[in-house]
């Protein structure tokens, strides 16, 4: 309604506009009339234009596209939920199915026992709405394309059942059927499957679609998993044309956050205060909290490039260290740089690193973990995100087990950290050989992160852990690290 009114209201004006102009004609000089005009041409096409929800279309510094959203009502960075009543209806429909449904007999989902670890997902389109299921029909990944046209529904499933997807679509009795009557008990599993989908998107509106389901064999010739594609229709011609801006805007950005990996890299491992902040975390600097035992096993969260799993693996060859990024290029620098480490085996100690998302560790156990790290992530999350990561952190943690991270404090100043690693870099004789990257990481950290560094002040932290997440006792809590702009925390289950 907001929308409609300021629509209403820009054409109204710029009517008012015309008649002031015809009116007055006389009265108004000769240097004023031509821009008034404008004025009033801009106002009355403008406001339909922003009725249809394209506000605005501007290079950032950055390079990127940026497009409002359909209805500011949505919150279109979260996941989305179906209504609880509608929820139910399709889960019971399901039920009715339970022995039917292909994959609902499958063992329960455990994350570090499952052997499709990709370092590199098959090959797909990145224009093409695409997810990965494995060989019992359980989700495993998917696209940024496929994220983006279906409002997030996978975002926090990874490891479930397609069932957690299909009660999304419109016609998901159809699907629920036809999966039956092709991968159900029985049944010789297709080489290609393909069958009509119809989805309403939050931003989009109606879509239909043609799903593609390809069956991947493994190495023994045997299905591995399933990657499928969707061709989708946009009922609304002009938000084909939306799709596709957003999916532009979304792919810079993770390539920018890629190529930031591979910066930061460099440059913070050749300072002085990036090594401090990480050695502080797992107990190896003074003044800081006790080190992390030998033996224990860790999860580092939001591991990126594998800087605090290197760490934390080098100096103990008895620790188990499960390392977790959404990032596919982090990851993949991860386990090159961790290679030395990686676990042999099934049992022993060594680095587990599988991409998935922070806020939703399914298929790690409760009361697995004796020690959760987090270093400079909770930042990058939206404000519930980051909180469902550190309720998921409690979870999986044993009890008297230890959470750990560092985080960005309230009222900080960026560019003290940037000058700080300037001055370490030309200190070293470092920066010479990589002010090219220095450059790179301050650029994007004033342009694109700087607006999410102050979300908590360290005594807001300390209530959030207790009376929201549920930890017992702050055993440890600072905000003078990183050049004294951000803060280190450990609590304790």
């Amino acid at each position: 309604m907001k929308r409609l009114a300021m629509v209403f209201s820009l054409v109204i004006l710029g009517f008012i506009l015309i008649a002031i102009l015809i009116v007055f004609k006389e009265s108004i000089p000769a240097t004023a009339v031509a821009p008034l005009w404008f004025v009033a041409f801009v106002t009355i096409v403008g406001g339909p234009l922003i009725g249809l929800g394209l506000k605005k279309i501007s290079l950032a510094s950055v390079g990127e596209i940026e497009m409002s959203d359909v209805d500011h009502e949505v919150d279109h960075t979260a996941r989305r939920e179906l209504p609880r009543e509608v929820e139910v209806e399709r889960r019971d429909y399901a039920a009715q199915k339970e022995q039917q449904v292909p994959g609902l007999s499958a063992p329960a989902f455990q994350l570090l026992d499952e052997k499709l670890a990709f370092t590199g997902t098959p090959c797909a389109d990145p224009m093409t709405p695409m997810y990965i299921l494995d060989r019992e029909f359980r989700i495993m990944d998917w696209n940024i394309a496929f994220s983006l046209c279906f409002d997030r529904t996978l975002e926090g499933r990874r490891g479930r059942n397609v069932l957690e997807w299909t009660y999304f679509l419109d016609n998901y009795e159809d699907v629920v059927n036809h999966g039956i009557g092709v991968f159900g008990p029985g049944k010789e599993r297709p080489r290609i499957d393909i069958e009509e989908i119809r989805y309403t998107s939050y931003r989009y509106g109606p879509i239909t679609g043609t799903k593609r389901a390809y069956q991947i064999p493994g190495d023994d010739g045997e299905c591995l998993c399933w990657l499928i594609t969707i061709e989708p229709n946009f009922v609304q011609n002009e938000m084909a044309t939306l799709h596709q801006a957003d999916l532009f805007n979304a792919l810079r950005k993770d390539l920018m956050w890629s190529e930031y990996a591979l910066c930061y890299d460099k440059v913070l491992n050749n300072s002085l205060i990036y090594p401090a902040l990480i050695n502080t975390l797992i107990g190896h600097h003074n003044p800081g909290p006790a080190p992390i035992p030998e033996g224990t096993v860790v999860l580092d969260l939001g591991a990126g490039t594998g800087n605090l799993t290197y760490l934390l693996a080098e100096r103990s060859a008895h620790r188990l260290v499960v390392s977790i990024d959404s990032n596919s290029v982090m990851l993949n620098v991860l386990r090159q740089k961790c290679e030395a480490f990686l676990r042999k085996d099934a049992q022993g100690p060594g680095v587990i690193a599988i991409k998935q998302d922070v806020s939703s560790l399914y298929g790690l156990n409760d009361g697995f973990f004796d020690y959760v790290v987090l270093n400079n992530v909770l930042y990058s999350l939206e404000p519930e995100a980051a909180k469902a990561c550190l309720k998921e952190a409690h979870r999986v943690l044993k009890p008297g087990g230890e959470l750990r991270f560092s985080e960005p404090k309230k009222g900080n100043k960026l560019s003290k950290v940037l000058d700080q690693i300037w001055r370490d870099l030309k200190g070293n004789n470092r920066y010479a050989g990589l002010e090219k990257e220095y450059n790179k990481v301050r650029q994007i950290n004033e342009l694109a992160l700087a607006p999410l560094l102050h979300r908590w002040s360290l005594e807001e932290v300390r209530e959030t852990l207790r009376r929201e997440i549920g930890f017992t006792e702050i055993k440890y809590a600072t905000d003078n690290v990183y050049a004294g702009q951000s803060m280190l925390v450990c609590a304790q289950k």
